[in-house]
């Protein structure tokens, strides 16, 4: 198996407050993970760091992968509240998170906010993951397009994160084959290109480093207006 990552501060802000995570678990498992830090000076990336490093200690047991997720996230809310009731400055900090570990042939996957997790399989990319903000509701009701999405203003306006309130991170499974590549971003990449072009960019390549930087790359050239991470596992 494969792997690579890569994360960006992009053209505008002044930090990268984005965080990703690739590490091989116990019983021979693969955790991948991204997470963007909200809060700008409020230590957003604190946050990421806090939820990253939570979702990192997993060790994978037979059953209930999806509940051993979920609940090293939620433990990463309260941790991140407890931090802020120590630390007043830090209020308004929080994070989003996208992460899958791969076991025993299926990909079990955690996600709180706009982060996103995509299957790459006989060539054709589908999105897993549903983006857990406004714009995405308002296209469910039909008031906007997909194609909308990127461009309108309640993109950025998040359902829950991890350290924004009550935190009820969605969970699902997939089983894996040969070939396929889950690749993991940040919204510094899907709301800055188009789901055609990023579609475009990893079915014309084979390498996935290259399909990487080259998904950085078309960020940076739309206007790099937020940090931008990019992992892909190839199986």
């Amino acid at each position: 198996m494969k792997t690579f990552g890569i994360s960006d501060t992009g053209l505008v802000r002044k930090k990268n407050e984005d965080r990703y995570l690739i590490k091989k678990t116990s019983k021979g498992g693969l955790l991948l993970a991204v997470a963007d830090g909200l809060g700008g000076e409020t230590a957003g990336d604190f946050a990421a760091e806090i939820t990253r490093d939570s979702l990192a200690v997993m060790n994978p047991k037979p059953k209930d992968i999806e509940h051993q997720l979920s609940c090293l996230i939620t433990q990463a809310d309260r941790d991140i509240w407890d931090h802020v009731a120590d630390h007043c400055s830090l209020e308004g900090m929080g994070t989003t998170i996208t992460g899958v570990l791969i076991y025993d042939k299926t990909a079990h996957w955690v996600h709180v906010g706009d982060s996103r997790l995509y299957l790459l399989r006989n060539n054709k990319l589908g999105v897993i993951t549903i983006d857990q903000n406004m714009a995405q509701f308002l296209v469910e009701e039909g008031e906007i397009s997909e194609d909308e999405v990127r461009t309108h203003p309640s993109r950025n306006q998040l359902d829950q994160c991890v350290g924004c309130g009550t935190c009820e991170p969605e969970t699902g499974n997939f089983k894996i084959k040969k070939g396929d590549q889950l690749i993991l971003s940040t919204d510094g990449l899907h709301d800055e290109i188009s789901g055609s072009l990023l579609s475009q960019i990893v079915t014309s390549e084979s390498d996935i480093e290259t399909k990487a930087r080259k998904l950085i790359k078309a960020a940076l050239k739309a206007g790099g207006r937020d940090n931008i991470t990019v992992v892909i596992a190839e199986i």
